[in-house]
């Protein structure tokens, strides 16, 4: 079973790290899959992943504590609006230039809704046993 959750980690890794350069295709949430497969597969891969510079800056100082600065936060809507802004010039499809708008302004106002304190004031709800 800890050779298939590894395996199926460094799947989803790889098409994480893919799907970086294709716009529209969700980079972290295979990154989040991953993080949770290899976690689950050995202790070894769960410390290793606790103590990653990048996820304590990034995940946890960024998620749980809510640490995130605004200069990095901004630079996450300049980039994820800079990607969305290529199928917006592209295509004709009139529902695609309403929609990927909306989408980028719902991620700035649901992620500074979130670093206010207006959504979650306590901490993520299935998170909290979790909090390390």
């Amino acid at each position: 079973m800890k050779i298939l959750l590894m395996a199926l980690g460094a799947l989803s890794f790889a098409i994480g790290t893919v799907a970086i350069w294709i716009p529209g295709i969700p980079t972290t949430g295979f990154y989040v899959l991953t993080a949770i497969l290899w976690s689950k597969s050995s202790k070894r891969l769960d410390t290793w992943l606790q103590n990653n510079k990048y996820y304590k800056q990034y995940v946890h100082q960024g998620v749980f504590e809510r640490q995130l600065p605004l200069k990095a936060r901004i630079i996450i809507y300049l980039v994820t609006a800079s990607m969305m802004a290529i199928p917006f010039f592209t295509t004709d499809l009139v529902w695609l230039k309403i929609v990927l708008p909306l989408t980028s302004l719902t991620q700035i106002v649901s992620m500074e809704s979130y670093y206010r304190g207006y959504l979650w004031r306590d901490g993520i709800p299935f998170m909290k046993n979790n909090n390390k």
